[in-house]
């Protein structure tokens, strides 16, 4: 089709209904229900692929001007977005066009699938009599092609139950799924997670990663005793209750989950319960087998120590990586011989600001790994801090104890203890621990210490050194940070010095008018209540609203 015959080129001036210099928004000349929309580029351009980065990004946002004029004229209990690219999508018009297309409750008998629904038969996934949903196929291939990860994650992502039993466990397979399995737990979700010492195959370091994780997780191990031990087998819950399992030759490593070829076949409830009932009663009578233990801190230590030093790893993964040791970058560097002058001089407490971004918690790890602190406690104010601290300690301490004490965790015998200050202030839980039962001790976000809850521990503890730590050490309140910390200030290196160094990275402010209503979250003890201004500030529509005005 040429330019000048393009009805999106050249539209009825009537049915446009608003444009810039790179989209248009008009109305479809065949709308499917009232208030149809098509966005498209000003450019003749053929589909969504063959658009610049810049008409791609104008295009999206033309999709929140779009809806706020649908809304101005109907009332949509919902709306369809889509694209079709080539002939076999159905496309007709050879012009890219994105469809907003208004919904309405009861327009159609079954909406369940949305968008699915150009597959009919595949549309409502949710209906046990309709075709699987997996229109990829039920076997997977392995390979860069036909990777296991990407099935994985897409279930993963929207599971509230997640059953793993597989014969290894190496770092690079916790990599690829740590996150997604952290995010499991947070949502209030459960793992169990079963492998095996068949041949010491399986990382010790990667399992201390798997305990390391805060929520409803159990690890077990079963022990072969000289029997081979081969299963592979990831079941998942989603929120609607439909299980589905993969079941084949993929270890927990990166090789078997992204690069092998590597053969498994997934099952889901949906279209073969019985098929997935076997798959789960094996994985629960391996689950509860005579010699299937509970992972603990103590099993790990015996396992480490029994563990030949020359396992071939390479056997069943030849992409697991060495694992390099972090190093300090020169501000790190800097700080680090300004703790160990002010010790030298004496001083057992010290201040160091280092601007957002330079990296606080690794300076603690780095300066707290010293065979005198035998022991160490990390201070800070929220869970997330804590969860984030504890991976960048791990990988200084890859074989220490790591543990938290909070209000639903309380580790007593760990080398690196992470605290919530809310927690631990309480005079019950200090009890639980000697005066000096820290050798060092890390108070994160220090610019909060001039609170009762902070200086209880402060004046508790007596470690050898206490390293305190904030971005932002001046107050508005009066309250004296330098005097909690023996007035010593150990080094500092603020955002700009980070910028011309090239650790942190150039900057502009917007500052845009905001929709919330400040006067309706609790003002407590000299602040916002935390959790009301998150639930104010964190939405989707304070979001719009920014990228709108930006």
């Amino acid at each position: 089709m040429m330019e000048r015959d393009c009805p999106f080129c050249f539209p009825s001036h009537d049915c446009v209904v608003h444009e810039d210099s790179l989209v248009r928004i008009i109305c479809d000349a065949f709308p499917v229900s009232l208030g149809h929309l098509l966005v498209t580029p000003r450019r003749h351009v053929g589909d969504w692929f063959a658009a610049a980065p810049s008409e791609q990004q104008a295009l999206t946002a033309a999709l929140i001007t779009a809806r706020n004029i649908v809304l101005k004229s109907h009332h949509p209990d919902g709306f369809n977005i889509g694209v079709n690219v080539g002939e076999a999508a159905g496309q007709t018009v050879p012009h890219l066009h994105i469809h907003l297309i208004p919904r309405y409750l009861g327009d159609v008998d079954d909406p369940t699938g949305g968008v699915r629904g150009v597959i009919p038969a595949k549309a409502n996934y949710l209906n046990p009599n309709a075709v699987s949903g997996s229109c990829q196929g039920k076997l997977i291939r392995g390979g860069a092609l036909d990777p296991l990860l990407e099935r994985l994650l897409s279930d993963l992502d929207a599971a509230n139950k997640f059953d793993l039993a597989v014969a290894f466990i190496l770092p690079s397979g916790v990599d690829l799924l740590e996150d997604h399995i952290r995010d499991l737990l947070s949502r209030g979700g459960t793992a169990r997670i079963l492998t095996g010492d068949y041949q010491f195959v399986t990382d010790p370091l990667a399992l201390q990663r798997l305990l390391d994780l805060p929520g409803s997780l159990e690890l077990r191990i079963y022990q072969c005793r000289e029997r081979s031990f081969h299963p592979k087998a990831y079941l998942i819950s989603s929120n609607s209750g439909q299980w589905s399992a993969y079941v084949g030759s993929s270890n927990l490593s990166r090789t078997a989950l992204c690069e092998g070829v590597e053969w498994n076949y997934r099952i889901e409830s949906a279209t073969d319960t019985a098929g997935l009932a076997e798959v789960q009663a094996a994985f629960e009578a391996l689950w509860a087998d005579p010699q299937t233990l509970p992972v603990t801190a103590d099993w790990l230590v015996d396992y480490k120590n029994r563990r030949p030093k020359d396992v071939n790893v390479q056997v069943v993964d030849n992409m697991e990586p060495d694992g390099e040791v972090p190093t300090p970058h020169l501000v790190q560097e800097e700080a680090l011989e300004a703790l160990e002058d002010t010790r030298t001089k004496g001083n057992c407490a010290g201040l160091v600001v280092l601007a957002t971004g330079l990296g606080k918690t690794w300076l603690s790890a780095f300066d707290s790994n010293r065979p005198e602190y035998r022991r160490v406690l990390f201070v800070a104010h929220r869970d997330e801090i804590l969860g984030q601290s504890m991976r960048t300690f791990r990988k200084i301490r890859p074989h220490a104890r790591l543990g938290r004490y909070t209000g639903t965790e309380k580790s007593l015998d760990a080398d690196v203890l992470f605290a919530s200050v809310q927690t631990l202030s309480r005079l019950p839980h200090l009890r639980q621990f000697a005066l000096d039962a820290f050798d060092y001790i890390i108070i994160d976000e220090f610019h909060h210490a001039a609170a009762a809850t902070y200086r209880k521990i402060i004046n508790y503890f007596s470690p050898k050194f206490m390293l305190c730590l904030t971005a932002t050490p001046e107050r508005t309140d009066g309250g004296n940070l330098l005097g909690l910390c023996e007035e010593n200030m150990v080094y500092r290196c603020d955002i700009g010095r980070g910028i011309t160094l090239g650790l942190l990275s150039p900057f502009h402010y917007y500052g845009v008018p905001d929709n919330v209503d400040y006067r309706n979250i609790p003002w407590r003890n000299s602040r916002f209540d935390e959790n009301e201004l998150t639930a104010a500030v964190a939405t989707e529509t304070r979001a719009h609203n920014v990228l709108e005005q930006l």
